[in-house]
């Protein structure tokens, strides 16, 4: 296969448009230079490819050949991001590769990325074979600072108009992917608790409450300087970066990491729940001599089932008190909508919520057969954290 002829006059090799309404000012932002960088590499490894289909008996390239097809960024055309990139003349001396081969070899790799994403915005016809034996590191990294709405074209030289050039979104690069890997990527936050925290390895692992699952996390790559000095220790974390996802959209991993937050929740974990433990000594007529029933230690355990949700969801009060009848009552006096949470004698849980201000209330009543209390509260302590 071969690509479009090239014109042997002309410097530029590729440009890349980038469009969305992060790319309407001038210039471009910076954390998408990383999209000119994936896209040179891609078209880079490829002429590599192309120089070791002509010659298969030689497992190394010639010394500077790497240097010859070295590409330079030397414009941001107007109309949203245009990256223009350039063959590097001044590497060529004494023409010792052939120039023009070389531009040949460029048009055949742009020509070969632009069946790539013409594939993922038609899911038409198959993947490019050339694209099937690079790395599939290096596709993973193109598009995936790509948001909503934005999108990515590629194209020899700049077109009459790029409405003729395919676009490269989100959605077309999660169907590239899937063809070709299985998984795709893009930006995603993490939030939830840590589970796992392995200094060796530099690796964190983040039970994600909107993903619904345990979140591999290299936190080494953030800067995060980490210090545990109990194995009790309580990590809430909220991280920023570009996350892998399989065929089915489910999260697997955080692959790079932009920011990262991790709070100790200890004190608050433990302040609580020494409290609720300290009300299993109370005996019968712990109110006044006669009244006030004693906690059963079925109650106690349920009320550490309530903590565990509230650790989970990254709302935990200090407030825990007796109810007369023998069940006990977590209460935020803090927040606006006045939550209150009740663990009945029959360990089920009654729920309510007061909007002082509109004089309204809302209530429920969760079974003792709930076992899963962090989805069911999930809504309610959610709330709170808005007062």
């Amino acid at each position: 296969m071969t690509g479009p002829t090239p014109d042997a006059d002309s410097r530029t090799i590729a440009v890349m448009r980038l469009s969305g309404a992060r790319f309407n000012s001038d210039g471009m932002p910076a954390d998408a230079l990383v999209e000119i960088a994936a896209f040179e590499d891609i078209l880079r490894s490829l002429v590599r490819l192309y120089w070791h289909d002509r010659h298969p008996g030689r497992k190394r390239m010639p010394k500077g050949y790497d240097d010859e097809i070295t590409l330079r960024l030397t414009a941001i055309g107007d109309g949203s991001a245009v990256p223009v990139l350039e063959h590097d003349s001044t590497l060529r001396a004494n023409d010792l590769f052939g120039p023009y081969e070389i531009k040949q070899d460029f048009a055949r790799a742009i020509d070969t990325l632009e069946q790539f994403v013409n594939y993922g915005y038609s899911d038409k016809g198959r993947i490019p074979t050339d694209i099937r034996r690079l790395p599939s590191n290096k596709m993973k990294k193109f598009g995936q600072t790509i948001r909503k709405g934005e999108a990515i074209q590629v194209a020899a030289t700049v077109p009459d108009s790029w409405d003729t050039i395919t676009r490269y979104t989100p959605d077309a690069r999660r169907n590239a992917l899937v063809t070709l890997i299985g998984n795709f990527t893009r930006p995603v936050t993490v939030e939830g608790q840590v589970i796992d925290f392995n200094v060796s390895t530099g690796r964190l692992v983040v039970r994600d409450r909107e993903h619904k699952g345990d979140i591999p996390i290299p936190y080494l790559e953030s800067g995060l300087s980490a210090s545990i000095d109990s194995a009790k220790q309580l990590f809430e974390c909220v991280a920023e970066g570009v996350g892998e996802f399989n065929a089915d959209g489910r999260l697997i991993k955080l692959i790079t990491v932009i920011s990262l937050d991790v709070t100790d929740v200890t004190e608050d974990a433990r302040v609580v729940r020494a409290s609720l433990d300290a009300l299993a000594d109370l005996n019968d007529g712990w109110v006044d001599g006669e009244s006030g029933e004693a906690i059963t230690q079925a109650v106690i355990e349920r009320g550490n089932a309530v903590i565990d949700a509230m650790i989970a969801l990254s709302n935990i009060t200090r407030t825990v008190v007796p109810t007369e009848d023998g069940g006990v009552s977590f209460f935020w006096p803090d927040a606006e909508n006045q939550l209150s949470i009740e663990v009945e004698p029959t360990c089920a849980l009654y729920v309510h919520t007061t909007n002082l201000a509109a004089g309204t209330f809302a209530d429920d009543k969760i079974a003792p057969d709930v076992i899963n209390l962090v989805d069911t509260l999930d809504s309610w302590l959610s709330e709170v954290t808005d007062g």
